[in-house]
Parts: structure tokens; C-alpha cells; sequence
């Protein structure tokens, strides 16, 4: 029986995967734009409703034997692949902590009008004093960094309306290129920010920018709540997924906006196999090429199960005396799902490579078995859907949308074309012009 609802995809798979030993099969794709492109591609020829960039200005990791796990520069990269995709949305990610409005605004609103309205922002506030120490600033307490998201956006957003709706005229015969009338300054002056305007950009074919969220706490979701018509949540699992639903439901209304217009995307971290088998040996075959990010991940996973793990036991499965003591972590992602992986009888190094560890919730095996997994989460109203990262992005990425995307096509929970040409309309969330809050 075909799914009346359909979940939404969004590819984030502009690096080089979710795996950090991933650069390896592919080395130059971080600098490479033909093979940057490749990938938008591949993400459009899914029939994803956008890419996903998020971005981090600061070197984390250790680059001796680690590749940046962000993107070059998500606005570069933007300009690149608007010109070599038609209607594939792009959300990227822009600080609201460590930039100007005017800037942000400008360039994305640029980006909205070239792409032909198919512009999204991440708007994040940012708490990394690496990336503060590179712009000579320190890190604002949190509720001062909200306070300053809150203005920033809303300066961003009467900057993107202050050219009229109605104003390009470009009228060649009697010479007027707009009616200068009805673009007009907004002379916003904030605690934290301001700016004069106008910005000199008319609108795009879906009036401006969509923004989207990514943070936790209840700042996060009162910024989402305002603002948002994307979330990118940090739920692991259906329980998880279902009660940050319920919260942004609640502050989305309590605001007076229809909750409805708030789409929540779950990351999902997958590799495909023809065989379970087959996509476990793929991620055992990536984590040999991580040896030294294992003690962390044994440490990790020790504090995820409340037992302690050796080293030593890598390759065997937990001593059944250990196993009776197994306590998933309240506080942690994906301790249950491990406790119940060690209890399975799994090897401990099996179990890690089932992406216990990691960030996102990871899903592996065959093609049916991931979009199982996919339905399952989304019919229980734990999102509305994914935001998927491949463990490895020059041959997981056409592997899921060859594999899987037929899958979900097939069962009518993926739609199987763009119905429109606008992020707006492949979201399908409310027109904006300007600020509305």
C-alpha cells in the first residue's frame, strides 16, 4: 500500500562522507570542483529537495592524518553548483555570532536571485572559541549569542524585503530600471547589530531565502519557533524525534504560526550493501583505516553501556559477565541501540562499526532493509524527513540514490520528480517577503 505522505530529503554529502577515513578513496574531491559538482548532481538526479552545507570556519581536526570534515567554503561552493543544477534546493550554513547582517543578507539574497529561488540559510549561533579566536573575538555567554541571533535575523530579513516586491521595472523605453520609491532603508538599530539598507537585490522566484535551524535547548527551538521553516534536529531515534516534534509544535503555535510550516529533518548516516553482510564488511573494512581513533571510540563506547571495555576484547563478543551489568547511557545517543547490539552477541568491534559512536543514527545493510528503517521512523512522526550522509560520497551517494530512492519511490513515500522549481515549493512552506516578526 502506497504512503499518501511523502518525507523530504536532503543531501549532505558535500565532503567526503560520514566515515573520517573516507578522504582515502577519493582525495581531491575537497578541492576538486568538478567533482563538487558530481556530487550536486548525483543529489539532483534523487531528486533530493536540497543540499545540506553545514560549516565549521576553524581547523578540529588533526589534519596530519584527517581531512576537513566541512566544506571548503559553503557560499563558494554554492556559486559553483547553481550553474550546473536546475532545481535542487541549497541550504547553507552562515553564523549569526561571527558575521555582519548586511553581508549575510547580500550574499544569499544573490545567491536566491542567480539560483532562481533556490537559496536556503542555516543560521546558527556559534560557540566554538576556535572559530571566535579566528575572527579575534571571544565566545558571548549563551543567552547573549540568542539575543544576537534573534536581531540578526530580523535585520537579514527586513534587508532581503527592502527592495519592493513590485519595484524592478526595467522598462527599456523609457528608461527606468525600478521604482526607486519603493526600495526604501530600514534603519534597524539592535543591542547587537544594525544596519541602514536597502540592500540593492530584488526579489527571487520564491521571494527570499528559506532559514533553517540547528541547535538544541530551548533557545534553539524558540529561534526556530520565530523564524524557521527547516529544522535540522539532533534526534537519534523515534522516542528522541517524536518529543523534539512535540516541543517545536508547542513554541511554534504558542508564537502564532501554524506548525505545519516547520519541516524537521533527522541526519542519517548510511551504507549500503547487496547483502547485511556486505555493508557491515564496507564499514569494519572503514574503520580498520581509523586505528587510531579507536581508544576513543572503545572509551566512548564503555560510557555508553556503563561497562568497561578493553582493547583487548576488540574482536570477540562482551563476556557474558559483563553483559548482565549492560546499562544504557540516559544522556547519550544510541545507548540503547548499542546495549542491545553487545547483548545480540555482536563483536565489540562490530558493534562500533554499526555507528554507535557517532553523531547521527547509522543505518546499514541492504537497500530494502535502510528504506524499512527510513519508513519506519517517518510514519511514526519522528520527522519529516532525513537528512542522509553516506559513509563515503564519490560511490555511497549513487549507491543510495540508484538503490534506495527507488525503494521509497516505489512504496510512495519519496516523490519521484521536483513538482515545483523553488525550495519554497519542494518544501512546501508559505511564501515570505521581509520581515514578518
Amino acid at each position: 500500500m502506497k504512503s499518501s505522505k511523502k518525507m523530504l530529503l536532503a543531501s549532505q554529502n558535500m565532503n567526503y562522507g560520514a566515515s573520517s577515513s573516507a578522504w582515502r578513496s577519493n582525495p581531491y574531491h575537497y578541492m576538486d570542483s568538478d567533482s563538487l559538482v558530481k556530487a550536486a548532481k548525483w543529489s539532483e538526479k534523487g531528486k533530493f529537495q536540497f543540499i545540506f552545507m553545514a560549516d565549521h570556519p576553524a581547523v578540529r581536526e588533526d589534519l596530519t592524518t584527517h581531512a576537513p570534515s566541512a566544506t571548503i567554503d559553503p557560499i563558494v561552493i554554492t556559486s559553483q553548483i547553481i550553474r550546473e543544477t536546475e532545481k535542487i534546493g541549497i541550504v547553507l550554513t552562515q553564523s549569526t555570532t561571527f558575521n555582519y547582517p548586511y553581508t549575510v543578507a547580500r550574499q544569499l539574497k544573490a545567491l536566491d536571485v542567480l539560483s532562481k529561488g533556490r537559496i536556503g540559510w542555516n543560521a546558527v549561533t556559534t560557540n566554538d572559541p576556535r572559530i571566535a579566536a579566528n575572527y579575534g573575538e571571544g565566545i558571548s555567554d549563551r543567552t547573549k549569542r540568542y539575543e544576537r541571533a534573534h536581531e540578526f535575523i530580523q535585520i537579514v530579513q527586513a534587508l532581503w524585503g527592502s527592495w519592493g516586491e513590485s519595484a524592478l521595472k526595467l522598462d527599456t523605453e523609457k528608461g527606468v530600471f525600478a521604482e526607486g520609491s519603493r526600495i526604501a532603508p530600514i534603519n534597524l538599530q539592535g543591542k547587537y547589530v544594525s544596519s541602514q539598507g536597502p540592500l540593492p537585490i530584488p526579489p527571487s522566484s520564491q521571494g527570499q531565502p528559506i532559514i533553517f535551524q540547528a541547535g538544541g535547548g530551548q533557545e534553539g527551538l524558540e529561534l526556530a519557533g520565530m523564524y524557521a521553516s527547516g529544522v535540522y534536529s539532533v534526534a537519534s531515534d523515534i522516542e528522541s524525534g517524536r518529543a523534539h516534534r512535540t516541543s517545536l509544535n508547542q513554541i511554534t503555535q504558542a508564537v502564532g504560526r501554524n506548525a505545519n510550516e516547520i519541516k524537521m529533518f533527522m541526519g542519517l548516516f548510511t551504507t549500503v550493501g547487496n547483502t547485511y553482510e556486505d555493508a557491515l564488511n564496507r564499514r569494519k573494512e572503514m574503520l580498520s583505516l581509523m586505528a587510531d581513533e579507536l581508544p576513543a571510540k572503545v572509551q566512548h563506547l564503555s560510557s555508553l553501556v556503563g561497562v568497561s571495555i578493553q582493547e583487548s576484547n576488540l574482536h570477540q563478543p562482551l563476556p557474558e559477565e559483563l553483559q548482565k551489568h549492560l546499562v544504557p547511557n540516559p544522556y547519550q545517543l544510541h545507548s540503547k541501540r548499542a546495549v542491545e547490539l553487545l547483548k545480540k552477541g555482536l563483536t565489540v568491534y562490530d558493534v562500533l562499526a554499526h555507528g554507535v559512536t557517532e553523531f547521527h543514527h547509522t543505518v546499514l545493510g541492504t537497500p530494502e532493509h535502510i528504506a524499512d528503517e527510513m519508513q519506519e521512523i517517518f510514519e511514526a512522526g519522528a520527522c519529516d524527513g532525513f537528512a542522509i550522509v553516506v559513509d563515503q560520497t564519490h560511490d555511497g551517494l549513487p549507491a543510495f540514490v540508484e538503490k534506495v530512492i527507488p525503494i521509497l519511490q516505489k512504496r510512495g513515500l519519496f516523490h519521484e520528480d521536483y513538482e515545483g522549481t523553488t525550495l519554497r515549493e519542494h518544501l512546501g512552506v508559505p511564501y515570505q517577503y521581509g520581515r514578518t516578526n
